[in-house]
C-alpha cells in the first residue's frame, strides 16, 4: 500500500482527500501545520506528499523546499494546492522542487489522475501540460 501524507491547516480538506484517495488504496496521515509537516514525513516516509500552499507556522513553499534538502525525499513526488487566486505562485513553487500544483478547491478526478501517475512514475516530472490547462478552465 502506498503512503501519502496530506499537509493542510483545514481538517475538511484532509478528510475529503482522504476519501478521494480511498478509492486507489492508499494510506494517508496528516500534519495541519509547516513544523508537524517534516516531522510527520520523517516518521511516516511517504511516497507522495501533498502540501498546501498557506499553512501556520510557515508557508508550503518552505515545506517543499526543506523536504527537498532532506537525502530521503530528494525524489518523492509533491503536489502542492492552492486557491486559485494563488496561480501566479505556480511558477515559484516547481522552482522549489515540487510535481505538481493543483488550484483549490480540488478536483476529486484531477487529484486521482495526478496521485496516480506521480505514484506509478519513475521519473518525477512536473505535469506541465495538466497544470496549464487546470489553471485556464
Amino acid at each position: 500500500m502506498k503512503r501519502v501524507l496530506v499537509v493542510d491547516s483545514d481538517p475538511g480538506v484532509c478528510q475529503a482527500i482522504h476519501k478521494t484517495l480511498s478509492v486507489i488504496s492508499t494510506g494517508v496521515s496528516f500534519a495541519f501545520d509547516a513544523i508537524t509537516a517534516i516531522s510527520e514525513a520523517r516518521r511516516h516516509n511517504p511516497d507522495l506528499i501533498i502540501v498546501d500552499l498557506s499553512l501556520p507556522a510557515g508557508s508550503g513553499l518552505l515545506v517543499v523546499e526543506r523536504l527537498r534538502l532532506l537525502s530521503a525525499f530528494m525524489k518523492t513526488p509533491i503536489i502542492v494546492m492552492a486557491e486559485r487566486g494563488a496561480r501566479l505562485e505556480a511558477e515559484h513553487v516547481f522552482a522549489a522542487g515540487a510535481n505538481a500544483f493543483l488550484p483549490k478547491p480540488l478536483n476529486p478526478n484531477l487529484l486521482l489522475q495526478y496521485v496516480g501517475r506521480l505514484l506509478a512514475t519513475e521519473e518525477r516530472q512536473t505535469i506541465w501540460r495538466d497544470v496549464v490547462h487546470s489553471l485556464t478552465r
